[in-house]
């Protein structure tokens, strides 16, 4: 274990956690003050964060023990360029927070506050923790966190359809657990370790064969449905269009994430062992990653409802995700795994100022938003960045990963998969277009439009960030692109197998 910061890293997970249960309490005669706290939490816990890829950036992954025990026996902690991935993670729920402030006067009655932060701060807890466990056994339980939190965040903002998209959400999620927690047990089975590092090395030893492979292929199948990549994406659209936007946000940008990156721990045990051939999984994810693009473009393409097409592009860009790594190659997987938080920055920002409109007026449709535009300027230029990103033209967050995955797709020989991401992105271009000629070209029909506002500065201030934040990172891409390399050249070599 090194010194320094690597002591923070259990208190990364640990003080969101404790702020949720302490949430109530401190709530309790003041429900207004929820939001304060959580707020107050998230920043602490940045801060560490902030700190831990510090250390990453100068000394190389990191490990914590956690109670002095070491590995295999003890549960260890690891903290490695993909688990940085918490930082920009908690910065994101710094900023939907102060969004969710004004946003719930019209969502939740006041008593409710207390129990929606709780599970926020327990959201991003789960997902700490997922990015950082260094075993088998707690990244399942971490996934039942952020999964449990995540039902609960979709239910506790509504009634009726609310609870009956919970309710689908939480029966799909199950059999996704069930896989999960199956394939756990069968490495165990095997092994007899839980530890990560541990299982790579025992594995060597067990070698191929159906059992190791059937373990690969039920992580793979529950981490997918955890993506929603189509065709298991039923769940996603119904469950993230009726949540709240600032749950919307966190589903649609982060929780759908924890199934990359829970794959990408997989590919580092099983590629380390260097125990299977995976050419032909590879080439499957390149042909499921495509048809995802397509298909929740397509779909995208005949929604009136702006969070249910916000919901379906979701399905489109996890595609593009999928099949970056699929392919393979270098470029391709820098993009992919970069796009894993330039999407969430993209989506966050268009959930966002799609909640804030929504509030401002009561209205969530295209027909009925039109010309929305002269009266929220702020957030309708905010808009049409994420709109600009998520298409993925330059100058923007957007463009950076899917060239990457483009110039991939060539790299690795398979040219008419960049032509299908060429495909889905103008899929993409015609279903936003749609919308900004809504807003901006169109002359509004109901007097709700005619005499909106501006959504509050604390509502406003986050969409502006955000938007911001796609124009800069279009322009300092190389940044992040940067700080991902090193851990994906690293599982390359085992990777094309």
């Amino acid at each position: 274990m090194n010194a320094g910061w690597a002591e923070a890293l259990p208190w990364t997970i640990v003080l969101p956690m404790v702020g949720a249960v302490l949430t109530p309490a401190v709530a309790a005669r003041r429900p207004r003050l929820a939001g304060t706290w959580a707020w107050g939490v998230l920043l602490v816990a940045s801060a560490l964060a902030s700190g831990l890829v510090y250390q990453l950036a100068t000394t190389g992954p990191f490990s914590y023990d956690v109670g002095g025990w070491a590995q295999p026996y003890g549960i260890e902690l690891r903290f490695d360029h993909f688990s940085a991935w918490v930082l920009p993670l908690l910065l994101l729920f710094v900023v939907i927070v102060p969004f969710s402030w004004r946003y719930l006067d019209h969502v939740m009655p006041d008593e409710r506050r207390p129990a929606f932060y709780a599970l926020l701060l327990l959201n991003a807890g789960g997902m700490i923790g997922f990015c950082v466990t260094g075993d088998f056994f707690n990244l399942f339980v971490f996934t039942e966190v952020v999964s449990l939190s995540s039902y609960a965040l979709v239910a506790v903002g509504g009634r009726g359809l609310a609870a009956f998209a919970a309710l689908k959400y939480l029966f799909i999620g199950a059999v996704s657990s069930l896989l999960m927690l199956f394939a756990t047990a069968q490495l165990f089975a095997l092994t007899g370790s839980l530890n990560m590092a541990d299982v790579a090395g025992r594995l060597a030893d067990v070698g191929g064969g159906p059992a190791v492979m059937v373990a690969f292929a039920a992580y793979a199948v529950s981490f997918m449905v955890k993506t929603a990549m189509f065709p298991v994406h039923v769940w996603l659209p119904d469950a993230h269009a009726i949540a709240p936007s600032p749950v919307s946000a966190v589903l649609s940008g982060m929780v759908v994430k924890i199934g990359i990156i829970g794959m990408l721990r997989v590919y580092q045990v099983f590629f380390a062992a260097d125990v299977l051939e995976l050419g032909a999984f590879n080439q499957t994810l390149v042909w499921f990653g495509a048809i995802s693009i397509v298909m929740g473009a397509f779909f995208a393409i005949f929604q009136d409802d702006i969070k249910l097409m916000l919901a379906y592009s979701t399905i489109s860009n996890i595609g593009y995700i999928v099949l970056g790594l699929g392919l393979a190659s270098p470029y391709a997987v820098i993009g992919a795994s970069v796009h894993v938080f330039n999407h969430a920055l993209i989506k966050a920002t268009l959930f966002l100022a799609a909640g804030a409109i929504i509030h401002q007026t009561g209205l969530r449709t295209l027909s009925d938003l039109r010309g929305i535009a002269r009266r929220m300027p702020q957030t309708s230029a905010a808009m049409a960045v994420g709109a600009v990103s998520i298409v993925g033209l330059p100058p923007t967050a957007g463009f950076v990963c899917k060239w990457y995955i483009a110039l991939g797709a060539f790299e690795s020989g398979q040219a008419p998969f960049g032509f299908a991401l060429v495909f889905g992105a103008l899929f993409i271009f015609i279903y936003y277009v749609r919308m900004l000629n809504a807003f901006y070209f169109q002359e509004p029909v109901h007097d709700v439009v005619i005499e909106a506002n501006e959504a509050p500065w604390s509502m406003r201030a986050p969409v502006i960030v955000l938007a911001t934040l796609c124009l800069v990172l279009g322009v300092l891409g190389g940044i992040p692109l940067s700080f991902v390399e090193p851990a994906v050249l690293e599982l390359l070599p085992f990777w094309g197998n």
